[in-house]
């Protein structure tokens, strides 16, 4: 077949942040020709309270688009949709079309986001099995339950655990060894005992030179273009780019397909699922109006949305859902990194219109103060960890990371894992670090950018972020002090990553959070099935990705590398698995 790929992805990300994403949706699920979209129900009691649009329906949401038959100038039959080419899209409509169903896989843009490259979670996969990694399920799954307060479902904690290592072992097969790709394990954990658990958990995508999982030339992620066609290659597989979800199509109280559209909207489309439409489009971390209403206490903290991998982003999958008579997740949570770095005059609140920089650095964990000079938590915690403690604590939502001469033997010392790491190492699995050469650089052209700040005193560091001196100095003081007892008897950091601040030149830039994705989805059960305000599943209608919640609380546990991708990945396979047998 082919596929139509006319259009850049540029020319789509241009306009996502070019113009507020808009919520022109609403709470009733799209109806057949003929039958009155008001007669599916909603779900207004269950969405955040509204601060503009109507009084039931809030403007991030909107009304549903008023799509009938007689706008659509194709009709398709397929058994199975799957919207979205993401993580969770891309295995769901592998593993549908190899089990034989006629498979239909729209995406939105010109490439989806395919398979997170960094790092995939699994527990007992074949690369940890031949490094000798052992991973109690229970015990992580437990640790998951912890970080989100069981306000999640554990049964679903347990089936990744319980099927992980399956659908990792797919994805090596197919990636593993060819196109100059290698998957390789993270399995090197720090030998001292950490405050926090670190669980050798990711598998990621790599070229044999040790650069990051993509093709030189193109820029796309080689494990994307084995996986696409893998899909492909199976007789039953449909893909269909620049192909737009709309909205859900209901019969009565089932989800029997959907509308979508092509050519920029102008061109409707009805898609029937005799077995079912699988929901997975990625989150709402790139829709400026949902993100800010949905999430604006995190917002508050934040300077920007990191500008990699969330393009798809856009929250079409839950407006979509909640329209059939879905519900969502009550607490808003986003995977955050700490690596936000702006100008000394910049305050975050703003993530979608600030100018600001990403700072691979900012993670590791040196010392952090607020405005006021103040030591702020334990800094060698997940990197949501110190944002909510800022936000109790200081009058501002930005922090100050200070180090000395000293960093690259710091670094070295630290021994962060996953995404944070800045050395690749035996038993590591980052995607082209930046080494201690490479850190340098950056430090070195951040400094003439005026956003991280060189100094030969500490006074000068406080002095040029307006940062208040007298506290500082005392901090300082007293954080070297844990350094020479190697005891930290304020927060409890582990002593192996602390550090003394003593030698010039010393640094300081001034930091804040930056969304990765959302990971408040719509609620679903054990069968990845979307559920209504009685908890009852909603038949024809599965949601897997980061459009699906009851699997997180507030924050992402980060020091399980790759969970995320690894329960996308994980769900995908099953769900797209189970669909296929109906």
């Amino acid at each position: 077949m082919t596929i139509d790929k006319s259009l850049s992805r540029r020319h789509f990300i241009t306009g996502t942040f070019a113009a507020s994403a808009a919520a022109a949706l609403g709470l009733a699920g799209c109806a057949p020709q003929g039958q009155p979209v008001a007669a599916t129900g909603g779900n207004a009691a269950d969405a955040p309270a509204p601060t503009e649009g109507t009084a039931d329906v809030p403007a991030w949401l909107g009304e549903p688009p008023a799509i009938t038959d007689t706008d659509c100038a194709e009709t398709i039959d397929t058994e199975v949709l799957v919207v979205g080419a993401g993580c969770s899209g891309l295995v769901a409509a592998n593993f549908a079309a190899m089990e034989g169903a006629h498979t239909l896989l729209i995406e939105k843009f010109d490439k989806g986001t395919g398979l997170r490259g960094s790092a995939i979670g699994a527990v007992g996969s074949r690369k940890q099995k031949e490094a000798g990694v052992t991973i109690d399920p229970q015990e992580i799954c437990n640790d998951l339950a912890h970080y989100s307060l069981n306000n999640a479902n554990m049964d679903l904690y347990q089936l990744w655990a319980a099927h992980s290592a399956e659908a990792v072992d797919w994805y090596c097969d197919l990636t593993d060894g060819v196109d100059l790709c290698k998957i390789d394990l993270e399995w090197s954990m720090p030998a001292e005992e950490t405050r926090y658990k670190c669980w050798p958990t990711g598998h990621g995508a790599m070229l044999d030179n040790g650069k990051m999982g993509k093709d030189e030339a193109s820029g796309e992620g080689v494990t994307y273009a084995q996986i696409e066609g893998n899909f492909l290659a199976q007789p039953t597989a449909e893909l269909r780019y620049l192909t737009s979800l709309e909205c859900l199509i209901k019969e009565g109280d089932k989800v029997v397909g959907a509308y979508a559209s092509t050519d920029d909207g102008a061109t409707y489309l009805r898609i029937n699922a005799s077995k079912g439409v699988i929901v997975a489009t990625g989150g709402y971390a790139n829709n400026p109006d949902m993100y800010m209403a949905l999430q604006a206490e995190n917002a508050r903290g934040l300077c920007g949305v990191v500008p990699f991998g969330n393009f798809n982003a856009q929250g079409q999958g839950i407006k979509a859902c909640l329209w059939a008579g879905a519900v969502k997740d009550e607490n808003p949570t986003s995977m955050v990194f700490d690596r936000g770095i702006m100008r000394p005059d910049q305050l975050p609140g703003d993530p979608f219109a600030m100018d600001f920089g990403y700072f691979h650095m900012a993670t590791q964990p040196f010392l952090k103060v607020d405005i006021e000079g103040e030591r702020i938590t334990n800094e060698s915690s997940p990197y949501d960890f110190l944002i909510h403690a800022l936000a109790r604590k200081s009058s501002q939502r930005a922090w100050f990371d200070i180090w000395d001469a000293n960093w690259p033997t710091d670094i070295e010392r630290f021994h962060t894992i996953g995404c944070s790491g800045l050395i690749k190492g035996e038993g590591t699995n980052q995607m082209d670090p930046e080494g201690i050469e490479g850190t340098a650089a950056i430090i070195e052209a951040l400094v003439e950018e005026g956003k991280i700040v060189k100094a030969d005193t500490l006074e000068e560091l406080a002095d040029a972020f307006g940062i208040n001196k007298e506290t500082f100095l005392a901090t300082v003081e007293q954080y070297n002090g844990f350094y020479d007892t190697q005891n930290d008897s304020q927060y409890g950091k582990e002593a192996f990553r602390l550090s003394e601040i003593r030698t010039a030149p010393f640094y300081a830039c001034k930091l804040s959070g930056m969304a990765l994705a959302t990971l408040d989805g719509i609620k679903i059960n054990t069968r990845f099935q979307a559920l209504d305000a009685d908890n009852a599943p909603i038949e024809g209608l599965y949601v897997i990705g980061n459009d699906s919640g009851n699997y997180y609380n507030g924050t992402y546990p980060n020091l399980a590398a790759g969970l995320n991708a690894g329960r996308c990945v994980t769900f995908g396979m099953l769900c797209g698995r189970q669909v296929a047998a109906r």
